[in-house]
């Protein structure tokens, strides 16, 4: 082991604690999944298939833009948010982030979750995220990621936010590397809509 690696091992190795005390802190209290309705995705991309897939499996029904994200929520994604409450979770390109957003804002709908996951740096991906709770459980998550940092993420969000409960300081924005799929396509959004009151202020 060199002293490079040495000194990123004893940088992670506090997050990784706290990431174990996050998650037995939230079994003690009996934490059950949050309610997300609807997942968003770019069919293009893997990783947002792989993401919307683990969503699908906690109940929430997938919804692929297709290219056209303002027809979506205009369209089956609010026919679907009309007849089932719930948050919309996604995993899109930066510019369907925007859209969704604002049309999510028509619905009384902001951001609680957000994620930017750039591949543009050769080989490795960076993650820096932000919310109101949600981005400590995914920081967690992908610490402790053995398979699909798309994966990971959709499972970290189908929790409740912790951090709304018995964590209030945020030490900045936590920002995490982890090697980059094959086929990346350089920068992808992740993120979740919810009702008003558990928006952040960006």
């Amino acid at each position: 082991m060199n002293r490079r690696q040495f000194i990123k091992g004893a940088a992670i190795a506090p997050a990784a604690v706290a990431a174990s005390h996050w998650s037995a802190a939230a079994e003690a209290l009996g934490a059950k999944p949050s309610r997300i309705t609807a997942v968003v995705y770019d069919v293009r991309y893997a990783d947002c298939r792989i993401f919307a897939e683990a969503l699908a499996r906690q109940g929430a029904v997938a919804f692929s833009t297709d290219g056209d994200a303002a027809n979506l929520w205009y369209g089956a994604l609010r026919a679907h948010l009309a007849r089932y409450d719930g948050g919309v979770a996604g995993m899109t390109t930066d510019c369907d982030l925007a859209v969704s957003r604002g049309c999510g804002r028509e619905l009384s709908m902001q951001i609680a979750y957000e994620g930017s996951h750039d591949g543009r740096a050769a080989g490795c991906l960076k993650h820096r995220l932000r919310g109101s709770g949600e981005e400590r459980e995914v920081y967690a998550a992908l610490l402790r990621a053995e398979g699909s940092w798309a994966e990971s993420i959709a499972s970290a969000l189908a929790r409740p936010a912790l951090a709304e409960r018995i964590i209030h300081a945020v030490a900045g924005v936590p920002t995490i590397t982890t090697p980059q799929s094959a086929e990346y396509p350089g920068y992808l959004a992740s993120w979740l809509l919810v009702r008003s009151r558990r928006a952040y202020s960006r």
